[in-house]
């Protein structure tokens, strides 16, 4: 059959009456909804399948209501919908496609507000989604499927930084899929099918590069990414003062690794007022040359 949304975790109170009554409530037309149960029991799976009159609506209704709150659930429990045709999903795996990786979602973003947002520039949108966790929350990143490569390219850098989707200017680039092994190692530890349809792991072979994304932003700080304002260059009198401090600094730091090094006579006595005079020669030098420059602050030469 056509036409069908999944519909997952659902509780076992809700039936088809309930479940139908909640897409009315959300403005959605639904021909039937089927609860599926389990053979041998008869209780409820905890999935469904909702039939519309069109493809067009099914799609729709799946972009509109995927992640919000089911009218009438107390704790509240969120729409769960992926399309349900097996024909279409292997016609979709065979085809080629082609995807973009959307990071910096808010939290008011979902998968019917960033359809959009890509289907007014792109024809060929085929699905959007906003990746969730376990509880129903944005994970803050989702993908943007394409039948297009020119499009999905013009998208990458057309895209990127866009504003007017959420509080936040949108992160772009490709969905880079990962490698076999590493999807058999997720498939394998997925405790049930039904959960597969819950948060959008039909994207879950893609990687979420938002990991790179915050490294890129700790280089913010350098060279041409807002760094502050080089300061104007100095007077030729401070010039002179900081080549005589400097002068000072490294002669003081000769004599100091030279005292260092020196053998001490033990046999012989110290005079402590001689030291300390050596070492304040030259720090009185630097204060000196600062003197001799006359730089200082304007407030401290009305102070005198």
């Amino acid at each position: 059959m056509q036409c069908q949304l999944w519909m997952g975790s659902l509780e076992p109170n809700m039936t088809e009456s309930f479940i139908m009554a909640a897409f009315l409530r959300m403005g959605q037309r639904p021909l039937a909804v089927k609860v599926m149960r389990n053979k041998f029991t008869g209780e409820p799976a905890g999935y469904a399948f909702v039939h519309f009159q069109t493809d067009e609506e099914s799609v729709d209704a799946m972009h509109k209501l995927n992640g919000k709150p089911i009218p009438g659930t107390f704790p509240v429990v969120r729409f769960r919908l992926n399309t349900a045709s097996r024909e279409a999903r292997a016609n979709l795996q065979q085809e080629r496609e082609f995807s973009v990786w959307v990071g910096d979602l808010s939290p008011d973003v979902d998968d019917y507000s960033l359809y959009r947002v890509f289907a007014s520039k792109y024809s060929s949108i085929k699905t959007a989604k906003v990746i969730l966790d376990s509880s129903g929350y944005t994970k803050g990143y989702g993908f943007v499927r394409f039948g297009n490569e020119e499009e999905q390219r013009n998208a990458l850098y057309a895209m990127n930084g866009y504003t007017g989707l959420g509080n936040k200017p949108l992160k772009i680039c490709t969905a880079v899929p990962k490698p076999k092994s590493a999807l058999i190692t997720q498939s394998a530890t997925s405790t049930t099918t039904s959960a597969s349809y819950s948060s959008g792991t039909e994207y879950s072979q893609y990687y979420d590069p938002s990991a790179y994304w915050q490294n890129y932003s700790a280089w913010s700080g350098y060279y041409g990414q807002g760094e502050p304002a080089p300061q104007p260059a100095p007077t030729a009198d401070a010039a002179q003062a900081h080549a005589a401090a400097a002068a000072a600094a490294a002669a003081a730091a000769a004599k100091a690794q030279t005292d260092d090094l020196a053998l001490v006579d033990h046999k012989t006595c110290i005079d402590i007022e001689q030291m300390n005079q050596e070492f304040l020669d030259p720090e009185l030098s630097l204060w000196d040359s600062l003197e001799s420059s006359k730089w200082f602050p304007p407030d401290l030469i009305e102070a005198h």
